[in-house]
């Protein structure tokens, strides 16, 4: 084989390798261009604001940090809960009104006594009552006081304008928290519990706003009965 033929192999020999190089790195780049396009059009939890502070400190959170950090919260959320809807059942103006009120009270003590024996079974700090060890819902239970004190001496179409606008403010924020849970929570109980918050409160809110339709509460509406 003389000289210019085995110039020609190697040539031949760079180009092919080159090439494959090459495609190599495309495909790589076509496959992850693939997956960020699947990732960006996962859909976002039905009924969480994703921009929201909330949904995004509690979809950092996974496995046990979630869990114990979910349930010290919604306990003094749902407390809050439990709070104003006590309120709507001797103020509220609207049969609807305090009817949701009693099934907030009822389904939301149920998940808050299920909420303290898990803190209890599973070691984690009580963030009540007491013998509370973890302070941090305090935070939580400020806020809560707010929405309730906003309610406090109000009766008739006043106290149901108000009620609803917080009441949906309040459950939009449970929803936030418990949205990632489905994903991120540790235990299977949890993953149940979150997913219920979201249905349960999604619906409300959905009866709420047409509620401010129909009673004439709406922004710019003024046709109460």
């Amino acid at each position: 084989m003389n000289k210019k033929t085995i110039t020609g192999v190697i040539i031949a020999l760079v180009l092919a390798i080159g090439a494959s190089g090459i495609w190599l790195v495309s495909s790589r780049d076509n496959s992850q261009n693939s997956n960020n396009s699947v990732n960006s059009q996962t859909p976002a939890p039905i009924g969480a604001d994703v921009n929201s502070a909330e949904y995004k400190q509690y979809a950092e959170m996974t496995g046990e940090m979630y869990d114990r950090n979910f349930i010290a919260n919604m306990i003094a959320h749902h407390e809050g809960a439990v709070d104003m809807a006590k309120l709507a059942l001797t103020n509220a103006k609207h049969q609807e009104l305090k009817d949701m009120a009693q099934e907030i009270v009822t389904a939301q003590e149920k998940e808050i006594a299920d909420m303290l024996k898990w803190q209890k079974d599973w070691g984690y700090p009580s963030s009540s009552g007491e013998n509370m060890m973890d302070h941090s819902a305090m935070g939580m239970m400020d806020d809560m006081a707010g929405m309730t004190a906003m309610l406090e001496g109000k009766t008739g179409d006043d106290f149901d304008r108000t009620y609803i606008e917080q009441m949906i403010l309040h459950h939009q924020s449970a929803i936030n928290m418990a949205a990632p849970g489905k994903t991120n929570a540790q235990r299977q109980e949890l993953k149940d519990l979150t997913v219920a918050i979201v249905d349960a409160q999604s619906r409300e809110i959905a009866l709420m706003k047409q509620w401010q339709q129909d009673w004439g509460y709406a922004t710019g509406s003024s046709n109460e009965r």
